[in-house]
């Protein structure tokens, strides 16, 4: 009877009918162990995380090999790869590099959080102060004249679009910083000028006493009497700021508070007797 029994069991194993199915734990296979050797002792698929080849003949941690270079390395010192009940191997659960990040953590930054930091992170391009008329004092002071439109400009290589990205695993902001309007504070206290674009150099081919087509300003008083008979004038970049992100599951947008990049020069305004024509 207990022959009968014992073969009935072999037979159900060898049909499939009672072979317990493998477990699987985080991307990691564990093949069971039985007694009469259809599998042999438990195993580790570690293909299944590597993605590497599967081990050969050898078992894991010797020095068995099929000659296909699919050996399998041992386990961590002190530890055994014995699979407890559980079915996952003791070393397994203290090895963080085979655990996948989870990528929906509460405390995960948001794009928005990154995109403020990529914001700070930004390096935007100063304005160069130039201007004409652009003359030279006897002293060497920079100058341009009372009552003359004066023309202000920067180079157009600061005028140009910046960026900064930062990523934190899947989430991700990248945040844009474009020019939009260069500004004049003339620094006499009377208002700023402004002007949509980097400014027009000025050429003799615009004539004598013509108004800048697009940046220009007036200046309505001297500077004699001021410290070093002359003013600061600042010229400053209006940057508008924007952001585009991802949080790992959906796209992510928006706008950030407006940046200023400034620069200022000194220069005197002289006065000069007005041109007449008969």
């Amino acid at each position: 009877m207990r022959a009968r029994s014992v073969f009935s069991v072999l037979a159900g194993l060898t049909a499939g009918a009672l072979l317990p199915a493998p477990a699987f734990a985080d991307g990691v296979m564990v093949l069971p162990g039985d007694a009469q050797g259809y599998y042999g002792s438990p195993s580790i698929d570690l293909g299944a995380v590597a993605g590497g080849t599967h081990a050969g003949s050898g078992s894991p941690g010797s020095d068995e090999s099929d000659g296909t270079g699919g050996d399998v390395a041992g386990p961590p010192l002190g530890l055994s790869w014995s699979a407890p009940a559980g079915g996952v191997p003791e070393w397994f659960s203290i090895l963080p590099e085979f655990r996948f990040p989870d990528f929906t953590d509460p405390a995960a930054p948001s794009p928005g959080v990154l995109a403020r930091q990529a914001a700070e992170q930004l390096r935007l391009p100063l304005p160069t102060p130039l201007h004409s008329p652009d003359l030279q004092l006897p002293d060497g002071r920079a100058a341009t004249v009372v009552g003359e439109h004066t023309w202000f400009w920067t180079e157009p290589t600061d005028w140009r679009p910046v960026s900064r990205r930062v990523q934190i695993g899947p989430v991700w902001a990248e945040v844009t910083a474009t020019p939009q309007r260069l500004n004049l504070d003339p620094g006499t206290g009377q208002p700023a000028a402004s002007c949509a674009g980097p400014g027009t150099p000025y050429a003799r081919s615009f004539g004598l006493h013509t108004a800048s087509p697009d940046c220009d300003i007036v200046f309505d008083r001297s500077s004699v009497g001021r410290p070093g008979e002359q003013v600061r004038a600042e010229w400053a970049i209006a940057w508008s700021v924007s952001w585009r992100g991802f949080d790992g599951t959906i796209p992510a947008g928006g706008t950030l508070a407006p940046m200023t990049s400034r620069a200022d020069a000194e220069l005197a305004v002289a006065e000069a007797q007005a041109l007449t024509t008969d």
